[in-house]
Protein backbone atom coordinates (compact mmCIF):
# COMPACT_ATOMS: atom_id res chain seq x y z
CA UNK A 1 0.00 0.00 0.00
CA UNK A 2 1.59 3.64 -1.38
CA UNK A 3 1.64 6.20 1.91
CA UNK A 4 2.15 9.97 1.42
CA UNK A 5 3.39 12.29 3.54
CA UNK A 6 4.59 15.86 4.03
CA UNK A 7 7.34 16.41 6.26
CA UNK A 8 8.45 20.04 7.89
CA UNK A 9 11.99 19.78 9.52
CA UNK A 10 11.51 22.33 11.96
CA UNK A 11 10.71 25.92 12.21
CA UNK A 12 13.99 26.79 10.84
CA UNK A 13 13.00 24.75 7.93
CA UNK A 14 9.38 24.69 7.47
CA UNK A 15 9.31 23.55 3.70
CA UNK A 16 6.88 21.01 3.15
CA UNK A 17 8.31 18.12 1.75
CA UNK A 18 6.88 15.30 0.30
CA UNK A 19 7.11 11.96 1.29
CA UNK A 20 6.16 8.57 -0.72
CA UNK A 21 6.80 5.18 0.17
CA UNK A 22 5.72 2.89 -2.68
CA UNK A 23 5.98 -1.14 -2.61
CA UNK A 24 8.07 -0.51 -5.37
CA UNK A 25 10.39 2.41 -4.67
CA UNK A 26 10.90 5.00 -2.10
CA UNK A 27 10.94 8.91 -2.42
CA UNK A 28 11.64 11.62 -0.17
CA UNK A 29 11.69 15.90 -0.92
CA UNK A 30 15.50 16.01 0.74
CA UNK A 31 16.96 18.82 -1.27
CA UNK A 32 16.57 21.98 -2.36
CA UNK A 33 17.60 22.39 -6.27
CA UNK A 34 14.74 22.85 -8.31
CA UNK A 35 15.91 20.76 -10.85
CA UNK A 36 16.58 18.32 -8.46
CA UNK A 37 14.36 17.81 -5.08
CA UNK A 38 13.98 14.00 -4.98
CA UNK A 39 16.09 11.54 -3.22
CA UNK A 40 14.72 8.12 -4.61
CA UNK A 41 15.53 4.52 -4.05
CA UNK A 42 13.99 1.49 -6.04
CA UNK A 43 13.31 -1.45 -3.25
CA UNK A 44 16.02 -3.67 -4.71
CA UNK A 45 18.36 -1.20 -3.52
CA UNK A 46 17.12 -0.80 -0.05
CA UNK A 47 19.35 -2.60 2.46
CA UNK A 48 18.85 -1.26 6.06
CA UNK A 49 17.16 0.95 8.69
CA UNK A 50 17.23 2.49 12.00
CA UNK A 51 15.40 4.83 13.85
CA UNK A 52 15.48 6.87 16.87
CA UNK A 53 14.10 9.93 19.02
CA UNK A 54 17.28 12.50 20.06
CA UNK A 55 16.86 14.74 22.88
CA UNK A 56 17.45 18.47 22.52
CA UNK A 57 18.83 20.05 24.99
CA UNK A 58 18.33 23.65 25.49
CA UNK A 59 20.84 25.29 28.64
CA UNK A 60 19.23 23.51 31.29
CA UNK A 61 16.45 21.46 30.43
CA UNK A 62 15.42 19.41 26.87
CA UNK A 63 13.39 21.56 24.55
CA UNK A 64 12.33 19.31 22.17
CA UNK A 65 12.54 15.89 20.23
CA UNK A 66 14.19 15.10 17.00
CA UNK A 67 12.70 12.22 15.18
CA UNK A 68 14.88 10.63 13.07
CA UNK A 69 15.18 7.86 10.82
CA UNK A 70 17.77 6.50 7.82
CA UNK A 71 17.45 4.19 5.47
CA UNK A 72 20.46 2.46 3.35
CA UNK A 73 21.43 1.32 0.13
CA UNK A 74 23.26 -1.38 -0.79
CA UNK A 75 25.78 0.65 -2.32
CA UNK A 76 26.13 2.93 1.04
CA UNK A 77 24.05 5.80 0.44
CA UNK A 78 21.99 6.76 3.28
CA UNK A 79 18.93 8.83 3.07
CA UNK A 80 17.81 10.61 6.39
CA UNK A 81 13.77 11.47 7.23
CA UNK A 82 13.70 13.55 10.33
CA UNK A 83 11.34 16.11 11.55
CA UNK A 84 11.80 18.43 14.95
CA UNK A 85 9.09 19.39 17.53
CA UNK A 86 10.11 21.74 20.47
CA UNK A 87 8.64 22.41 23.69
CA UNK A 88 6.20 19.85 23.71
CA UNK A 89 4.32 21.37 20.44
CA UNK A 90 2.42 18.89 18.21
CA UNK A 91 3.68 16.49 20.33
CA UNK A 92 1.24 13.80 19.30
CA UNK A 93 1.12 14.55 15.76
CA UNK A 94 5.01 13.95 15.20
CA UNK A 95 5.11 10.76 17.43
CA UNK A 96 2.10 9.63 15.22
CA UNK A 97 3.97 10.60 12.46
CA UNK A 98 6.85 9.03 13.18
CA UNK A 99 5.44 5.53 14.24
CA UNK A 100 3.17 5.61 10.78
CA UNK A 101 6.28 6.13 8.40
CA UNK A 102 7.98 2.97 10.20
CA UNK A 103 4.81 0.96 9.82
CA UNK A 104 5.04 1.79 6.84
CA UNK A 105 8.52 1.23 6.03
CA UNK A 106 8.13 -2.29 7.38
CA UNK A 107 4.73 -3.34 5.77
CA UNK A 108 6.56 -2.37 2.17
CA UNK A 109 10.43 -3.46 2.59
CA UNK A 110 11.69 -4.88 5.77
CA UNK A 111 8.59 -7.71 6.41
CA UNK A 112 9.91 -8.94 2.76
CA UNK A 113 13.47 -9.40 3.98
CA UNK A 114 12.28 -11.21 7.23
CA UNK A 115 10.06 -13.93 5.73
CA UNK A 116 13.21 -14.68 3.38
CA UNK A 117 15.52 -14.84 6.83
CA UNK A 118 13.19 -16.88 8.07
CA UNK A 119 12.85 -19.29 5.11
CA UNK A 120 16.51 -19.65 5.22
CA UNK A 121 16.53 -21.19 8.68
CA UNK A 122 13.70 -23.13 7.52
CA UNK A 123 16.11 -24.30 5.04
CA UNK A 124 18.69 -25.06 7.35
CA UNK A 125 20.47 -22.35 6.06
CA UNK A 126 23.16 -20.30 8.02
CA UNK A 127 23.32 -15.98 7.88
CA UNK A 128 23.69 -13.06 9.24
CA UNK A 129 22.32 -9.83 10.07
CA UNK A 130 24.67 -7.40 11.72
CA UNK A 131 26.50 -8.91 14.45
CA UNK A 132 23.88 -11.66 14.89
CA UNK A 133 24.44 -14.90 13.66
CA UNK A 134 21.99 -17.58 13.02
CA UNK A 135 22.41 -21.32 12.53
CA UNK A 136 20.73 -24.48 12.49
CA UNK A 137 21.41 -24.87 16.31
CA UNK A 138 21.16 -21.34 17.62
CA UNK A 139 22.72 -18.59 17.49
CA UNK A 140 25.93 -16.32 17.75
CA UNK A 141 26.35 -12.95 19.43
CA UNK A 142 29.21 -10.68 18.96
CA UNK A 143 30.30 -8.79 22.15
CA UNK A 144 33.38 -6.63 22.31
CA UNK A 145 36.60 -7.57 24.10
CA UNK A 146 39.55 -6.06 24.83
CA UNK A 147 41.27 -7.54 21.27
CA UNK A 148 38.65 -7.74 18.50
CA UNK A 149 35.38 -9.72 19.35
CA UNK A 150 34.49 -12.56 21.53
CA UNK A 151 32.02 -14.74 19.82
CA UNK A 152 29.31 -16.68 22.21
CA UNK A 153 26.99 -19.36 20.78
CA UNK A 154 23.62 -19.99 22.28
CA UNK A 155 21.27 -22.83 21.67
CA UNK A 156 17.54 -21.69 20.80
CA UNK A 157 16.77 -23.64 23.67
CA UNK A 158 18.85 -21.06 26.15
CA UNK A 159 18.03 -18.07 24.19
CA UNK A 160 15.76 -15.56 25.78
CA UNK A 161 15.35 -11.58 24.78
CA UNK A 162 13.77 -8.33 26.50
CA UNK A 163 12.66 -5.64 24.49
CA UNK A 164 13.13 -1.74 25.77
CA UNK A 165 12.15 1.60 23.76
CA UNK A 166 15.27 2.06 22.72
CA UNK A 167 17.17 -1.75 22.18
CA UNK A 168 16.10 -5.29 22.99
CA UNK A 169 18.95 -7.81 24.70
CA UNK A 170 19.68 -10.93 23.90
CA UNK A 171 20.98 -13.49 26.57
CA UNK A 172 21.34 -16.68 28.36
CA UNK A 173 18.63 -17.96 30.57
CA UNK A 174 21.27 -20.02 32.41
CA UNK A 175 24.36 -17.51 32.39
CA UNK A 176 22.54 -14.36 32.13
CA UNK A 177 25.07 -11.83 33.34
CA UNK A 178 27.93 -13.07 31.26
CA UNK A 179 26.01 -13.80 28.14
CA UNK A 180 24.40 -11.14 26.42
CA UNK A 181 24.14 -8.24 23.83
CA UNK A 182 22.22 -5.02 23.18
CA UNK A 183 20.86 -4.27 19.99
CA UNK A 184 20.38 -0.60 20.17
CA UNK A 185 17.40 0.72 17.41
CA UNK A 186 19.06 4.28 16.84
CA UNK A 187 22.52 3.32 16.54
CA UNK A 188 22.61 -0.01 14.83
CA UNK A 189 21.21 -0.96 11.18
CA UNK A 190 18.10 -3.79 11.46
CA UNK A 191 17.98 -3.84 14.81
CA UNK A 192 14.22 -4.29 14.52
CA UNK A 193 14.42 -6.95 11.61
CA UNK A 194 17.09 -8.91 13.86
CA UNK A 195 14.39 -8.70 16.78
CA UNK A 196 11.48 -9.44 14.80
CA UNK A 197 13.34 -12.34 12.45
CA UNK A 198 14.59 -13.66 16.17
CA UNK A 199 11.10 -13.69 17.85
CA UNK A 200 9.78 -15.52 15.28
CA UNK A 201 11.83 -18.38 14.78
CA UNK A 202 11.94 -18.31 18.94
CA UNK A 203 8.24 -18.42 18.88
CA UNK A 204 7.98 -20.66 16.35
CA UNK A 205 10.46 -23.71 17.76
CA UNK A 206 8.22 -23.30 21.22
CA UNK A 207 4.94 -23.97 19.64
CA UNK A 208 6.71 -27.11 17.42
CA UNK A 209 7.77 -28.34 21.14
CA UNK A 210 4.37 -27.61 22.79
CA UNK A 211 2.62 -29.47 20.08
CA UNK A 212 5.33 -32.72 20.54
CA UNK A 213 4.79 -32.38 24.45
CA UNK A 214 0.81 -33.09 23.80
CA UNK A 215 1.75 -36.06 21.74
Amino acid sequence: MTYKTTIKRSFYDNTERELIINPDFLQFEDKNHKDNLYTILKKEDISAYCYGIKWIRGFKFTIGRDYQIYIKSKENKILKINFKGFYGRNKEAHHEKFYEILAHLWENYFSDFASIFIEKHNNNEPFSIGKLHFEQNGITIENAAIIGNKKTFIPWGDIETKNYFTYFAVFSIKNPSTINQCYYYKDEWNTTLIYSVLRTILKEKSNATHTRTKR
